[in-house]
């Protein structure tokens, strides 16, 4: 039992003469068991007791740490230390890094939600001085030039201020600028909707030998009179594909030609992928300049001078009548949170930000567990579970977060073990701000490190530039989520995406609900993908429902698909693609020893691959599809003969009177117990639409499902969709 009583006089007293005296405690330990309490007005002289915490989670867990050594009576069970955090907030200046030694440790926050981990480098309007630098005042903005302050980023100790490299995806480097828990804008133009290349006049070359350039285009607008390139000018576009953005400097610039050089060439060259043959273009090509003084002209934008280390802010509308605001820098370029083999470890209510690495990363260990935490205002990902086995991502909020909001990795490939991650009813939006693409909601695996075994349920991810779910290997289940808005400023790509892997086989995506993404494929098993099954799933206002792109083996099957262009699709794309003979996908074959235990028996139908033509598509069974509404119910990318190694039958197609959903109207498609829908379709198997999704539980006492799907249903900003046919077509090129 916790003793609430405050300290006698005589302990005070006592507490003053152990610090003059030098002792480590200024206070003698109570018997509180395994349980330390941190606050962030404590003192690590303190006894870490409720009514004298300590200041840091360093000291608490090293009391734990000593506790638990003292305490240990060669037992194989760890015991149970509690670090409770009050509520404030808690500032951070490096990793907490905890391990094998913090087995069984619980961290927990303020039962209010008030405990927050705050990284960033808090500055106050006094250290921004008004711009009387002629030179600078020549180079901004008309409307700023009144208004415009500078910060001395040396005297702030802020590091991560270095110059651009030439060529990069991620934010390069540089840190990140808050004003009330809010990322102001980093200027660019245009401020909104991107202007686009005129005309690529080089695609340059990419090769490393003595023929190596870069590109050279047109620019649509005379804007760049403005620009002095004196400091550096970078371009962030989608140069060659709608799914790759890169962000390179730019060599030199004609402002009266309008023409602009790049300093370094990307791989495929600068001009869309998609434009007809012989062309280097389609002068659609989106691009923006970034962190251009020139073009602060609205409120909250800011850029980096490089040469001077000096950072210039156009202030936020309410600067001058909140001097006390919350302003801060995202500068700490490491993780808040590291778990290296540890077992578990629990961290539980927490609200971590402000940093521009990660929020928490596990290595290794058994059973660790984040829940009911929110990773907010971070430049990196949220949470990484990286190997070990059976780590839990619960019922947390991620938003606004420079890369993923969760990434789930680890398990024997080659033995097809699984890692037994789970990511369980998490509420992930507004990820991918700095890295504009291949930074989803939640990430399962990836082109390097493999999972296998994960579970992905119950979540709701939305508001995204690119995927929600990137996955790659074996054997996740992927159920229960909702998903809609993906795809903001990207396009070719799926809500649920996967790619160019035979071997990635027995991975299930089953009742989810995936909505109003319109240049988005909902499930995209893209580029001879295969072996996945996509049942009972509903999709609404999407490109495309279930696309299957060249692969084997991929079952499509009870999913009902709303008014997309396009229902379901499959292609032969591995005939003009070379896929048969393509040396990564056989070596994906061999790799695996795919006629060997354990993947014989659990994928006997690898094996046939090395006896058939494998550049045509086999044993992919499409059945039992409803589509509503949709102008193309089924689309085949193929001839009958190269197609015909498969089942397909053409979906059930019906109007929503037919169908008999509960509230079309609001987004509830619900299906009776005596549907109309089954009386069309008898055999159809119901989908559990009301469990889509996030649930209430102990964290979650409210829901935002209902202001997520009226948003969703209320936004015309992205109407048009990459969906079709020629369009479907072309990307397969």
């Amino acid at each position: 039992m916790i003793n609430q009583h405050k300290p006698t006089a005589h302990w005070l007293r006592m507490g003053a003469l152990l610090i003059l005296t030098g002792t480590a405690a200024a206070y003698p330990r109570a018997t509180w068991g395994n349980e330390w309490h941190v606050a962030p007005m404590g003192d690590d002289t303190a006894d870490g007791t409720p009514d004298h915490p300590f200041a840091t989670l360093e000291r608490a867990r090293d009391a734990a740490r000593s506790a638990r050594k003292a305490n240990d009576t060669g037992e194989s069970a760890a015991e149970q230390a509690i670090i409770r955090l009050h509520g404030g907030i808690h500032k951070r200046t490096r990793v907490l890094v905890l391990d094998a030694r913090d087995a069984e440790t619980r961290i927990l926050g303020a039962r209010d939600g008030s405990t927050r981990l705050h990284a960033g480098t808090f500055l106050k309007q006094q250290d921004f001085r008004r711009v009387t630098e002629q030179a600078v005042l020549n180079r901004a903005d008309p409307s700023a030039r009144d208004v415009i302050v500078a910060l001395d980023l040396n005297a702030a100790g802020i590091l991560n201020a270095v110059p651009y490299p030439d060529t990069f995806t991620n934010g390069g480097g540089i840190c990140d600028l808050y004003w009330n828990d809010t990322p102001l804008p980093l200027a660019r133009w245009p401020n909104d909707d991107p202007t686009t290349m005129q005309e690529v006049l080089d695609r340059g070359d990419w090769s490393l030998g003595p023929t190596r350039r870069p590109g050279t285009f047109l620019a649509r607008e005379d804007r760049l009179k403005r620009w002095s390139a004196t400091d550096g000018l970078w371009l962030e576009g989608y140069w060659r594909v709608p799914w790759e953005s890169h962000t390179i400097r730019v060599e030199s610039m004609d402002p009266m030609a309008r023409t602009i050089t790049f300093a370094t060439p990307i791989v495929g060259g600068i001009g869309s992928k998609y434009a007809p043959k012989d062309s280097l273009g389609d002068g659609k090509e989106p691009w923006w300049a970034v962190n251009l003084l020139e073009e602060i002209d609205r409120p909250g934008e800011w850029c980096i001078h490089f040469p001077a280390r000096t950072l210039y802010l156009w202030p936020p509308d309410a600067w001058r009548d909140a001097p006390t605001a919350s302003i801060f820098i995202a500068d700490l370029n490491e993780p808040m949170i590291r778990i290296v083999d540890g077992s578990g470890i629990t961290i539980e209510g927490l609200t971590l930000e402000g940093g521009l690495g990660d929020g928490i990363v596990i290595e290794g260990g058994h059973g660790n567990r984040v829940a009911g935490c929110t990773l907010r205002n971070l430049g990196g990902n949220g949470v990484i579970a990286r190997s070990g086995t059976n780590h839990t991502i619960e019922s947390c909020d991620l938003h606004t977060l420079g890369t993923a909001g969760i990434r789930l990795i680890g398990g024997d490939r080659a033995a097809l073990t699984p890692c037994g991650h789970r990511a369980i009813n998490n509420h992930i939006h507004k990820v991918g701000r700095r890295k504009k693409t291949y930074a989803a909601g939640i990430h399962v695996g990836d082109s390097t490190e493999t999972a296998i075994g994960c579970r992905v349920a119950h979540n709701l991810i939305h508001d995204l530039p690119h995927a929600a779910v990137l996955y790659t290997g074996n054997d996740h289940v992927f159920e229960y989520n909702e998903i809609c808005r993906v795809a903001l400023t990207s396009r070719d790509v799926g809500a649920f995406y996967t790619r160019y892997d035979w071997t990635s086989q027995g991975n299930v995506l089953q009742h989810n609900f995936v909505h109003s993404s319109p240049r988005a494929n909902a499930f995209y098993i893209d580029d001879g993908d295969s072996g996945d099954s996509v049942e009972g799933n509903v999709v609404f206002r999407c490109a495309c429902g279930p696309f299957l792109g060249g692969g084997h083996d991929n079952t499509v099957r009870n999913n009902i698909v709303i008014e997309c262009d396009i229902g379901v699709y499959i292609d032969a794309r591995g005939v003009s693609r070379g896929y048969a003979t393509n040396n990564a996908f056989g070596s994906q074959l061999v790799a695996i020893e795919a006629t060997q235990e354990p993947w014989s028996s659990r994928y006997p139908h690898l094996a046939r691959l090395s006896e058939v033509d494998a550049g045509l598509p086999h044993g992919n069974v499409i059945s039992r599809n409803v589509t509503i509404d949709c102008e193309k119910p089924l689309l085949l990318g193929g001839t009958a003969e190269q197609l015909a190694d498969n089942t397909i039958e053409p979906p059930t197609t019906l109007s929503l009177a037919e169908a008999g959903f509960n509230d079309p109207i609001h987004l509830d498609f619900t299906l009776p117990k005596q549907s109309p829908l089954q009386a069309h379709v008898p055999d159809f198997q119901p989908i559990p639409f009301d469990r889509i999704g996030v649930q209430n539980d102990v964290y979650r006492k409210t829901l935002p499902t209902r202001d997520v799907r009226d948003a969703a249903l209320g936004d015309r900003t992205v109407a048009d969709s990459l969906s079709s046919a020629a369009d479907i077509e072309a990307s397969n090129r």
